[in-house]
């Protein structure tokens, strides 16, 4: 198994938080998601290379810190997330084309603070159950809407068209299915919760994981952001509640 990370600019990282973040909060709420998601896939002993792909200075000091590869995207020749992804798992397949044992390519996304030890393990097992009658299944771990691919897991040899972006799972999916190749989307509720928006980030705070997200969770109250959002949050309620006594 490889892990792949492929990680946007920084700076434009996290645009659906515009409006509650500024540049530089999302760029350093950005870097510590990034590190909870190195973290956990750098102590894991399930994967035989870890590659994140980006040309952002802070990813590539992010590899080293980690001793993990960091492929640029200028190198493998194409843009956007679907070709980035793309020409990365070809290159995996060319690299690992003469290995006598089934490959396997985790695409994991950096956005992901709640990725665990445990839900890896469980992911990895229920891809190699898969896998017993086939050389190439696809696995996919939807967010917690059941809409997008939080990781995919595939032959990089055998991959299905890449659509990431609004109902990637179902796509992907059927993209799978349409090859001939088995494939299962798994709920997983640490993997299932992205930070995409400003209620994404009230449903981490909520939720006051344990040996999770620590320094996304350490970021956000040390740049006063999560008193922030709690206030946010305050405000919409009493609002609500007084939209609701004035009926």
């Amino acid at each position: 198994m490889w892990a792949l990370l492929p990680l946007k600019d920084f700076v434009q990282a996290k645009q659906r938080l515009t409006g509650c973040l500024t540049v530089s909060e999302r760029r350093g709420l950005f870097h510590a998601m990034v590190e909870d998601v190195l973290t956990v896939l750098a102590a894991h002993s399930g994967f035989e290379r870890i590659v994140v792909v980006s040309d952002d200075p802070a990813a590539q000091l992010l590899a080293e810190h980690y001793r993990i590869d960091c492929w640029s995207e200028r190198d493998l020749g194409l843009s956007g997330l679907n070709g980035v992804v793309s020409a990365a798992l070809n290159k995996m397949a060319v690299l690992t084309a003469n290995e006598s044992h089934p490959v396997a390519a985790m695409v994991v996304h950096g956005d992901l603070p709640l990725l665990g030890e445990q839900e890896l393990n469980v992911l990895t097992a229920k891809h190699q159950l898969l896998m017993k009658e086939h050389r190439s299944a696809v696995s996919i771990a939807t967010d917690r809407h059941g809409l997008g691919s939080n990781i995919l897991v595939c032959d990089p040899a055998s991959v299905p068209a890449l659509a990431y972006g609004r109902d990637s799972c179902a796509i992907h999916y059927q993209e799978a299915v349409a090859m001939n190749l088995p494939a299962q989307i798994i709920s997983l509720p640490g993997i299932a919760q992205d930070i995409d928006t400003q209620e994404d980030l009230s449903r981490l705070l909520a939720l006051s994981p344990n040996n999770a997200a620590q320094r996304t969770l350490a970021y956000l109250h040390q740049a006063g952001i999560a008193q922030r959002l709690r206030q946010l949050d305050n405000e919409a309620a009493n609002t609500s509640a007084q939209a609701w006594s004035a009926v």
